[in-house]
């Protein structure tokens, strides 16, 4: 089982599509095609509905700027929403061999789905998609001028990209940079197959092809930052910066397989991050 993670407007939805052409089955009810992302968000709208559901009993909104302690995923209304998520892909998931799902607020919500991932026995493999923290800002503000500005649209990347990362640590996982996909995505489609060991992924040449010639397009790309000295929020922005550049060394495999003084590092990234947030 696949998961993909990642902050909204980071192109989950693009590389969520190039995963069906390695195979991996999402579903046949997906949220409907809005204007701000033509070409499909693939996603489960069931399963986006459990997430929907887990934020608000919460008492949050996707674009809450909060971190929250961990008595609160055990409270009996998540429970609940847990014992139906896991029913439900019981019946709608378990009898493909290779299957998947993406919506960028499930990094945010993996103590929810963790549990739900061990008690159906799934040997679990995620896809973490990055994008540089300034593009993502710029398609916040220009698709909701009267909600974000700069700090909040940083605060909210943070929240959806550095909370609960290292519980996946142990688990395999891939990093994918979206400009480098948009740049080459024969080449990052393989970097997926080969790292997740996903079977036959080489033999599926030509449904990659297909979806290269039919779904990339160069014109919905509106921003392209090569670096990360504008839009600065004091701290705030710092810890951005940090944070991206750390997960780009995954997303560019410039890390060894010994992983273990990134994970130390990554940690102290964690730890100012909360420290941020408890502060503010």
């Amino acid at each position: 089982m696949v998961t993909v993670l990642g902050m909204h407007r980071s192109g989950t939805s693009l590389i969520t599509r190039g995963l069906m052409s390695l195979g991996i089955y999402l579903g046949d009810d997906f949220v409907e095609v809005q204007p701000d992302n033509p070409t499909g968000y693939w996603e489960d709208r069931h399963l986006q509905d459990f997430n929907e559901r887990v934020l608000t009993a919460l008492g949050l909104k996707w674009e809450s700027v909060a971190f929250l302690k961990d008595s609160r995923w055990e409270e009996p209304e998540i429970e609940a929403i847990r014992m139906e998520a896991i029913e439900y892909i019981r019946a709608n998931f378990l009898a493909h061999p290779l299957w998947g799902f993406k919506d960028p607020r499930t990094l945010r919500l993996l103590p929810f789905w963790s549990p739900v991932f061990q008690r159906l026995g799934l040997e679990d493999a995620y896809v973490m998609v990055i994008r540089n923290p300034l593009s993502v800002a710029q398609s916040l503000i220009a698709r909701q001028s009267d909600v974000f500005d700069a700090a909040m649209a940083h605060g909210l990347w943070l929240v959806h990209t550095v909370t609960y990362f290292s519980r996946i640590a142990q688990k395999p996982f891939i990093v994918i940079d979206y400009d480098l996909f948009m740049d080459d995505p024969r080449g990052q489609l393989e970097r997926i197959g080969r790292a997740l060991e996903i079977p036959q992924a080489d033999a599926r040449l030509g449904d990659i092809e297909d979806f290269v010639a039919n779904f990339i397009d160069p014109e919905l790309r509106h921003s392209q930052f090569g670096r990360l000295d504008r839009d600065f929020v004091p701290h705030l922005s710092i810890l951005v910066q940090k944070a991206y550049l750390c997960l780009r060394r995954l997303a560019t495999d410039r890390i060894g397989p010994d992983r273990s003084q990134y994970w130390s590092e990554w940690q102290q990234i964690e730890a100012a991050t909360w420290r941020f947030f408890e502060n503010e």
